[in-house]
């Protein structure tokens, strides 16, 4: 018996072993990530390891254009690089890791919506941001694409370059998100 954590990898199990796999999609903490009342959604926020195949540095050439208020939080080789890429531009603030994940939940509370650039086998975070009420604007590909409800729970781009995030974000902006229908998808 094989299992995947996603239709994207159980695709991939198909592809090179030409077995099928069962679908387990990892659960959120339903306990630790829900969405709060009273939180004001002031910024975007990208969260993960920072690794290169997550694609930040996107997020951050992107609203380094758009100068809207962006909280990069996590740690990882590529955080350096990262702080160092964002020098100038006030509207964009790296945090490292968050230990407690109660803080981390008033992150995902406080946010516009999510930047998720990357392609992922399956993406908890992004799921994590929307059992807290938090849109997601995501690449399209991998697992996202098995989260993400198009218009419902977030919006996706097409292509891994600034411009494409920034449209995204300037698409987002002009459409209404409403948190407690997010959270309940």
């Amino acid at each position: 018996l094989y299992m995947a954590n996603s239709k994207f990898i159980a695709n991939k199990i198909e592809k090179y072993y030409n077995r099928e796999a069962v679908v387990v999609h990892p659960p959120v903490d339903g306990e630790m990530f829900h969405r709060e009342e009273g939180h004001k959604r002031k910024y975007f926020l990208a969260v993960g390891r920072m690794l290169h195949y997550k694609r930040f540095d996107l997020v951050i050439d992107a609203f380094k254009k758009l100068h809207l208020p962006l909280k990069l939080v996590g740690t990882g080789p590529e955080l350096a690089m990262l702080r160092e890429r964002a020098v100038g531009a006030p509207d964009i603030e790296c945090i490292d890791y968050v230990a407690d994940e109660s803080v981390l939940r008033a992150y995902y509370n406080g946010a516009r919506a999510l930047i998720f650039p990357q392609v992922e086998d399956f993406g908890l975070v992004a799921a994590e941001a929307i059992s807290c009420g938090t849109p997601v604007i995501a690449y399209r590909a991998g697992g996202a694409k098995e989260i993400v409800s198009e218009g419902k729970t977030g919006l996706f781009f097409n292509e891994q370059k600034p411009e494409a995030i920034a449209a995204a974000v300037k698409d987002f902006m002009h459409r209404r998100w409403d948190p407690r229908t997010i959270a309940n998808e």
